[in-house]
């Protein structure tokens, strides 16, 4: 649903009010331009198509979107949390400190100097551990608890595998595979491609043991495939 720059533009003023701690509405080009995102996050984050939500009506004022928009960001935020309380006690990060540095260190900072109310759009974190998931598409705590479920799949996944395996095909993939930016996953899925006739099998058993969670790794086995079959393709030639 949209509204008018009319309709928003009081929220604005209230929302400028309350940042000033009322003591005016005035504020800065740049900070206006803040929290007029901030207002645009919480409406679109009302009808975003995303679980565990409130259903929106069909009618509402601009200030009874934002209201109830903002109130799931906030239920958005908890639920982010008690996630990333769940997955810490088991996490792995495999001696590799991109993923550890986000992880570990980067998330309590985030839930630290995260303002749903004035600042939801700002991710804060760079998130320099890659995914198998392009998140680029949002922002705010919508991207911390996208890229918090694609950390609790990946730790899923890892964990079918002895660690000794694990850290095995990442020094062989990487001798210093403690400071690569790469996605453990991946390169895991790598090596195990070499071992088995059909990691398609594997990962669709997988899936179904996980309740369907295999169509996240989807990417990636496509992405091997193809430097797979560009690799035959290269020593086909160097032998001809």
């Amino acid at each position: 649903m949209e509204y008018s720059m009319e309709e928003l533009i009081p929220i604005v003023a209230g929302l400028a009010e309350k940042y000033t701690a009322h003591e005016s509405t005035s504020v800065t080009y740049e900070t206006a331009e803040q929290l007029m995102q901030a207002v645009l996050y919480c409406v679109q984050e009302l009808y975003a198509p995303t679980e565990n939500k409130v259903a929106a009506p069909v009618k509402m004022t601009a200030r009874q979107a934002y209201d109830l928009g903002l109130s799931q960001v906030k239920s958005k935020v908890k639920r982010t949390l008690n996630l990333y309380n769940e997955l810490l006690p088991t996490f792995n990060c495999y001696k590799n400190r991109c993923l550890y540095d986000t992880f570990v260190k980067g998330f309590p900072e985030f839930f630290r100097w995260y303002d749903p109310e004035f600042n939801p759009q700002d991710t804060i974190l760079t998130l320099d551990y890659p995914v198998l998931k392009d998140l680029s598409f949002c922002t705010g705590i919508d991207r911390i608890y996208a890229y918090a479920e694609c950390i609790r799949l990946e730790q899923r996944f890892l964990e079918l595998f002895p660690e000794e395996y694990i850290t095995d095909a990442l020094s062989q993939y990487d001798t210093q595979f403690e400071d690569m930016i790469e996605n453990i996953c991946e390169v895991v899925l790598m090596s195990f491609s070499d071992h088995v006739d059909s990691v398609d099998a594997f990962i669709e058993k997988y899936s179904r043991e996980a309740g369907g969670t295999g169509e996240y790794f989807a990417e990636a086995l496509k992405s091997i495939k193809l430097r797979k079959e560009a690799a035959v393709k290269y020593t086909h030639c160097r032998i001809k």
